[in-house]
């Protein structure tokens, strides 16, 4: 006889049959002033063969025609969810905002001047489902194109990272269309999409080797690990720099080696100045439209002044100092302002000595300003900083 007989329904018509469904996918647009390319980034995501989506727009305060565009989009589809910021905050908070008003397990950023191919969510999301590894962001390929026409296939460094060779790992995928055939409805990518995919390891934060934003689909736990920083407004522009690198560093990524989406080039672009070509930077290094720089330093300050929650959330100390160490390595260092210090990390290490050693443990803590090369009297005055605030 059942010992709990009362948590059984007490008729059929209690009973609820759960039937699962493909995830949810949340694509956010962010436009500023692209009102001429508005509506064709929304057909676009309409387009998707995908069946589960949301779209939401949200404009920056624009002052081209983008009202009128959105009146049309908000009559032709009126499922799309439209937020209108009153200022233009840029980028990131922009981005943030249409984060808060969704909802979905996945999530891609479309700048509003890119186009994305009708697979491209289907694609993402079979990969995500096949992944033996959780990664927080799968990266595919993209044409480039000057307007509305097409100059390039690919996207530079994301073929520079496949033609290495490095990512490439056995059993990597099993995928979902054959292991569970029944939880996918959709007609299955070909065999190819195997030998396209590359993993990220966890820890790296060297050279660019992934698409722009809108090549990349976010889990949304993922994204929940960064886009918390109450210094976003400061990155206005060039947000993957803050959050692709970031994602990637703590929970490693894919890269798909397959052009689902159009990025336009149109000479107003924050980034990108001209298409891709052989030996020549495709952007101003260090100047105005550069977001590197300021995006590495925002990964470091988010990841100390955070430490504790991400030493709860990344499996060891030394994986967690080595996450640090990895966005302060790549050239051109970040350079720092504390005397005695080589590097914008170790400056930060010094100046947060209060309140990082303690979480760190100080042992852990003494190891990565030597890793850092950081001048030994300046190693001793943290530590007895550190020392003095626990005592009082």
């Amino acid at each position: 006889m059942d010992d709990n007989p009362e948590i059984h329904c007490q008729d059929t018509s209690e009973i609820v049959i759960n039937k699962f469904t493909l995830p949810l996918v949340s694509v956010i647009i962010v436009n500023y002033n692209y009102g001429r390319f508005l509506k064709q980034a929304t057909d676009s995501i309409f387009e998707q063969t995908y069946p589960n989506i949301e779209c939401i727009i949200v404009d920056n305060a624009s002052t081209d025609c983008s009202a009128a565009v959105l009146l049309d989009i908000s009559k032709e589809y009126p499922g799309a969810k439209i937020v209108r910021r009153k200022e233009p905050g840029g980028q990131s908070l922009a981005s943030k905002e249409g984060f808060e008003a969704s909802s979905g397990e996945y999530v891609v950023f479309v700048d509003a001047d890119d186009y994305l191919l009708a697979s491209f969510v289907e694609t993402h999301v079979f990969v995500h489902l096949s992944l033996r590894i959780p990664v927080g962001f799968s990266s595919s390929d993209m044409i480039q194109a000057v307007d509305s026409r097409m100059v390039l296939g690919t996207v530079a460094y994301l073929s520079k990272y496949v033609r290495s060779g490095r990512g490439k790992s056995p059993g990597l995928l099993r995928r979902i269309d054959k292991s569970a055939p029944e939880v996918w409805p959709l007609p299955s990518p070909g065999a190819s999409i195997e030998t396209e995919v590359h993993f990220v390891k966890p820890g790296y934060a060297g050279d660019w080797m992934w698409a722009p934003t809108s090549g990349n689909c976010f889990r949304r736990d993922a994204l929940q690990l960064f886009l918390n920083n109450e210094h976003l407004a400061a990155l206005l522009t060039g947000t993957d720099a803050y959050l692709v690198r970031g994602v990637s560093l703590v929970t490693g990524s894919i890269v798909i080696d397959r052009p689902l989406g159009v990025y336009r080039l149109h000479g107003m672009n924050e980034f990108s100045r001209h298409p891709h070509l052989n030996g020549v930077l495709n952007y101003e290094r260090d100047g105005a439209s550069d977001p590197n720089r300021l995006g590495r330093e925002m990964i470091i300050d988010h990841l100390i002044t955070n430490a504790r929650f991400f030493l709860r959330k990344i499996p060891s100390p030394w994986r967690y100092m080595n996450a640090l160490k990895a966005v302060d390595d790549p050239w051109p260092r970040l350079p720092s302002t504390v005397a005695g210090c080589r590097s914008y990390l170790a400056g930060k290490l010094v100046a947060e000595a209060r309140a990082l050693a303690p979480a760190l443990g100080l042992f852990n803590f003494i190891v990565l300003l030597a890793r850092l090369k950081v001048a030994p009297h300046v190693i001793l005055k943290a530590c007895l900083k550190r020392t003095k605030e626990k005592r009082s």
